[in-house]
């Protein structure tokens, strides 16, 4: 009887001993089949080990690991979801809560995105995806105090960060500090050459100057760049309605129209332009 009690005992450490390699197993070939995108494959590995040890804690990294999966499958409400059952077991992982702030951000959902950015920063204050993030969305909400801290914050990090350098350029411009914007954009342009948005963006700045010949010269520059953009028609349009020329706006009306433009959302573009 003692012999089969120990018989038994080491079958069962064993048989557990089995099941933790299985597992194991199983959460490697999940991973390995995500970055050999076979999302469907992973995501029936991932649900397998999570079956096998419901209370493991790495169970933390396989619902992060769905979240994924769900994500690039454009499922962004799942993903979320499968985000905060991990964020549950492991409420500190900062690359799982900019994970789920960004899906928040791309469904919307900038006050739930704005939490999850804070709480990143909170663990790390120098997180540069989280502080440009937050920068932007309090610029969206017109905090541009709070935004400025951000940006500035980021670029004491990098001072080449170029979306912060552009972010404060934008910020300049909606304070009405169109100089400072202008230079701005001036000295990114000359790093950047060949990036038609900077010049559609210095334009626009030139246009709430009344310079209207310089806009213009930026949004040419800007189009040559970039000729498939309908929105460097709309804006060239704008200006052109600015000094009168309407068959000129008319004829970049009509391209912006054959680039996917709907010629109904521009009823009364002239009007509201002049």
């Amino acid at each position: 009887m003692k012999k089969l009690l120990l018989g038994a005992c080491a079958a069962l450490v064993s048989l557990s001993l089995s099941a933790q390699q299985t597992y194991k197993e199983l959460a490697e070939q999940a991973f390995h089949c995500v970055e050999q995108d076979s999302l469907d494959r992973a995501a029936g590995l991932f649900r397998q080990a999570l079956k096998l040890e419901p209370g493991n804690a790495f169970n933390a990294e396989l619902f992060a690991g769905l979240g994924e999966i769900c994500y690039r499958q454009k499922r962004p409400q799942e993903a979320i979801e499968q985000y905060t059952l991990s964020l549950n077991m492991r409420p500190k992982s900062v690359p799982t809560l900019l994970s789920r702030a960004g899906v928040y951000l791309e469904t919307g959902d900038e006050r739930h995105a704005y939490t999850d950015y804070c709480d990143v920063l909170d663990l790390d204050k120098d997180n540069r995806e989280a502080l440009f993030f937050r920068a932007y969305i309090n610029m969206s909400r017109r905090d541009y105090k709070a935004a400025r801290v951000d940006y500035e914050r980021l670029l004491m990090l990098d001072a080449n960060h170029f979306n912060a350098r552009l972010g404060l350029a934008v910020l300049n411009q909606k304070e009405g500090r169109l100089k400072e914007a202008n230079d701005q954009l001036t000295t990114l342009i000359t790093a950047h050459p060949q990036d038609a948005s900077l010049y559609a963006a210095r334009a626009d700045v030139e246009k709430e100057q009344k310079a209207y010949d310089l806009a213009l010269l930026d949004l040419e520059e800007a189009i040559r760049l970039q000729p498939d953009n309908a929105q460097h028609y709309l804006s060239r349009a704008a200006i052109y309605v600015k000094q009168g020329r309407k068959k000129q706006a008319r004829a970049d009306l009509d391209r912006a129209v054959e680039l996917g433009v709907s010629r109904a959302s521009l009823d009364g573009f002239m009007k509201e332009n002049e």
